[in-house]
């Protein structure tokens, strides 16, 4: 066996057990490993030493080993995207956006480009990126929701509907794109169309979790109980949900057996749950059992602390004759507030979650 043959084989051996995402095993491996001589050689040697920093979770060992990849072929637009990659997850922002600017029509490098620039918080210049990434890959839905939520988290709603609505045509079994587009509509001001999108969204894709959370939202903020259909797919995924809306359903309809029906369904809910103790605490309020209510509400708070829920909270409190009370819950919820509407409060709310949920 050849020298080269015997140098050769500590780094096969690290291949080998990166492979299986045996990181650490392969780390040591590669201590005895000599770097190549040729330049396909090299970058392979610097990329697989990137890859087992990164799944040691050294993001910034990563990415200097990608760099040095670069070095050797810097107009590889592999290497620069992967580079480039390595960097934003590293936190090297500058770094990571001068090797994607390097990529040449890559919608895939525009994508990292906004999500760079979000990260600097350049927004205008990470929606432009974004619809670069579209007009160069017009097919991939992706591309298409990250610049509608770009714009949808900087409230440039109406933009983003239409992002969305053409994409809607493009993608019919999108639940994602239904789900964003009800989102934006929720965030315009809309309820009713935004419940339309989210309900096609769950036709579209049954198993969406968000899309029957952002309804749940939109559903529950209102007093007055939604169209039937939405019911009867809110009811199908949560007894919870489904005992809140017809405890509005029961209250519309002036009916006491339904509304005592739908507080008992409520009654056992889970303890942490806030809809269960959110919607119960409404249900007592509304057949005036006060001191219930108030209990209710007060676990409400806790666990789901929105200017809305204290707002209620401060209305019962005052029934119940507790000024001081009230005017505290009234206070932190108009703090919270901050000179904003009460419904775009809770349409800025929902967006927020929104974001967390999608990406």
């Amino acid at each position: 066996m050849s020298t080269a043959a015997i140098a050769q084989t500590p780094l096969e051996s690290a291949v080998a057990l990166a492979r299986e995402h045996r990181w650490a095993e392969a780390r040591k491996a590669l201590e005895g490993a000599v770097e190549p001589s040729e330049t396909a050689p090299r970058i392979a040697f610097h990329r697989l030493k990137a890859a087992i920093a990164s799944g040691l979770g050294d993001a910034k060992a990563a990415a200097a080993e990608m760099e040095e990849a670069v070095k050797i072929s810097p107009k590889d637009p592999v290497l620069l995207l992967a580079a480039a990659v390595a960097e934003f997850q590293a936190g090297l922002l500058n770094e990571a956006l001068r090797h994607a600017h390097n990529v040449p029509k890559s919608a895939q490098a525009m994508a990292l480009i906004g999500d760079i620039q979000e990260k600097r918080g350049q927004y205008i210049e990470a929606a432009n990126a974004y619809q670069a990434a579209v007009a160069l890959e017009p097919d991939r839905e992706q591309y298409r929701i990250a610049l509608a939520l770009e714009l949808v988290e900087h409230q440039s709603f109406t933009a983003a509907i239409a992002v969305l609505k053409q994409a809607a045509g493009l993608f019919p079994k999108s639940g994602k794109i239904r789900t964003l587009l009800g989102v934006a509509q929720y965030g315009d001001g809309d309820s009713a169309a935004a419940m339309e999108s989210l309900a096609d969204a769950i036709a579209a894709d049954a198993t969406l979790e968000p899309a029957y959370v952002y309804l749940t939202r939109i559903v529950l903020d209102s007093s007055a109980p939604p169209p039937e259909p939405i019911v009867k797919a809110l009811c199908r995924w949560n007894s919870t949900v489904c005992n809140a809306i017809r405890l509005r359903i029961a209250r519309s309809q002036d009916d006491s057996k339904l509304l005592a029906d739908a507080i008992a369904g409520l009654e056992h809910g889970g303890q942490e749950d806030p809809i269960a103790r959110c919607e119960l605490g409404r249900g007592y309020q509304w057949t005036g059992q006060n001191e219930k209510a108030r209990t209710e509400m007060e676990a409400c708070v806790k666990l789901e602390p929105t200017p809305q829920n204290h707002y209620r909270l401060g209305l019962i409190y005052r029934q119940l004759g507790l000024t001081e009370q009230a005017e505290r819950e009234i206070a932190v919820r108009n703090k919270a507030m901050e000179a904003i509407s009460e419904d775009a409060a809770r349409r800025a709310d929902a967006v927020q979650s929104f974001q967390v949920v999608i990406k």
